[in-house]
């Protein structure tokens, strides 16, 4: 049984900020409504859950409780807030569509948050002939997934495309087309976006008995308590809670094979990507705040690969539009390669 609280069937959403804000193509399921029941999937949409008795192994909904062998949690989160600001969000279709429909040529938008909502919006919008303002309280865009060093080319990025970056600075109101800066600059702004994040949606589980912190507390393999998991969004794996879609995919593979009794898939290399412009963003690896950062062109179009180290060993790398360096490099993050010898291998 898959219950939704939204009215449409399940959707791809990295789509929403690119193809879908931008009306291109047809709108993301994930498949056809009809292909659920050749799955033997009783699917329920509009049907939030409203409770979890973990005693009685049961759930409950508006159309009373619903017993549980084995119980999934992925509400996945909910955008996160500027209060009084009342701008608009990019978190469902149907947020995607509205938006889309408030935006055209000339139109001024300002975003506030320049993580990858944020710039993959900034983006799409400029592509539509958009005036396109982003504020970042942070110093560079993208700095909490690829650092401050690469950050700072993603704003060269988007002010070759015509971007105008309010950075270290925050969005303190809204007031008759206009966004008040707190460094005292005022915005016209017919649109105002909020791109600060995100919220695990762990409201309903406040009387579980689950452990809730940042997310629903689980063991390394997703398990929260006796038959009950969480993936994706709201989840907190052995401390650790990542907002990025090919999370949700690994995770939902590990906890299908644990309640089937199967053996479980090794663990995913951490993946992520973002399409802005023309330009394909990859990353892989966790690398940390203090990890060196290697910079190096790569390939006769001298594509942009930064390698992370730390104590000379690989951790992770971004690419721009360089996938054939940087998703061969899976094995070398795993085994902690000497990171001079990728730069050999790639610079060679």
């Amino acid at each position: 049984m898959l219950l939704g609280a939204e009215q449409h069937p399940p959707f791809d959403r990295p789509p929403l900020s690119k193809q879908v804000l931008r009306g291109e193509g047809s709108d993301p399921w994930l498949r056809p409504a009809g292909d659920y029941a050749g799955l033997d999937v009783d699917l329920r949409l509009d049907c939030p859950v409203l409770e979890l008795n973990t005693g009685r192994r049961a759930i409950r909904s508006p159309g009373g409780w619903l017993p549980y062998d084995a119980l999934v949690i992925a509400t996945g989160a909910s955008p996160r807030r500027i209060p009084g600001m009342g701008g608009r969000v990019v978190r469902t279709l149907d947020d995607a569509r509205d938006l889309r429909a408030m935006l055209g040529h000339g139109t001024r938008l300002a975003i506030v948050g320049a993580g990858l909502i944020g710039c993959e919006v900034a983006a799409s919008a400029r592509s539509m002939g958009v005036e396109v303002d982003l504020i970042d309280v942070l110093p560079v865009p993208l700095v909490r997934v690829t650092g401050s060093q690469v950050g700072e080319l993603v704003a060269d990025l988007h002010r070759a495309h015509g971007v105008r970056l309010h950075l270290g600075t925050a969005a303190t109101r809204t007031e008759a087309g206009h966004l008040r800066l707190a460094d005292g600059t005022v915005l016209a702004a017919d649109v105002v976006l909020e791109a600060i994040g995100a919220v695990p949606e762990t409201g309903w589980l406040e009387s579980s008995g689950l452990r809730l912190d940042d997310g629903v507390a689980c063991d390394a393999g997703g398990r929260a308590a006796d038959g009950v998991y969480a993936v994706g969004d709201v989840a907190s794996w052995d401390g650790h809670r990542s907002e990025h879609w090919t999370n949700a995919g690994a995770q939902a593979d590990q906890v299908a094979a644990a309640i089937t009794g199967q053996e479980p898939p090794p663990p995913a290399v951490p993946y992520w990507w973002s399409d802005q412009y023309d330009v394909k963003l990859q990353g892989l690896g966790a690398p940390a705040p203090g990890d060196d950062v290697h910079v190096i062109a790569w390939g006769p179009k001298a594509r942009t690969v930064a390698l992370y180290a730390r104590d000379g060993r690989l951790t992770g790398a971004v690419g721009f539009s360089a996938a054939a360096a940087v998703m061969r490099l899976r094995a070398d993050i795993t085994a902690g390669t000497a990171v001079g010898e990728v730069i050999d291998r790639l610079t060679g």
